[in-house]
């Protein structure tokens, strides 16, 4: 008889430690879901941002904002008046040059 109720208890706990086990595992589960998840929506995040980002300059340029290029980057004095002013400072007025 005590043998039979040792037994019982034996069980009982075995069951206790199992069940405990599987609260444990689902409770990893759960968090690991939940990095998861967290992970996902900060991609999401980041995905719309570049997106906006992208929107932002196509919008620019269809507004008629400037692309620059490497060309166009150079300067221009033209409007100035300084590459007259320019060329007759380079170009000695002796007579040695003339045309």
């Amino acid at each position: 008889m005590l043998e039979h109720l040792g037994t019982q208890k034996h069980e009982r706990v075995i069951g206790e430690q199992e069940l405990k086990c599987h609260k444990l595992e689902h409770k990893a589960m759960d968090k690991q879901h939940q990095r998861e998840h967290e992970q996902c929506e900060r991609e999401c995040e980041q995905h719309k941002y570049h997106m906006m980002q992208m929107q932002l300059m196509m919008s620019q340029n269809s507004q008629g904002a400037p692309v620059v290029t490497w060309s166009q980057n150079q300067p221009s004095f033209e409007g100035f008046g300084l590459m007259a002013e320019l060329g007759d400072a380079i170009v000695p007025s002796d007579s040695s040059y003339s045309t």
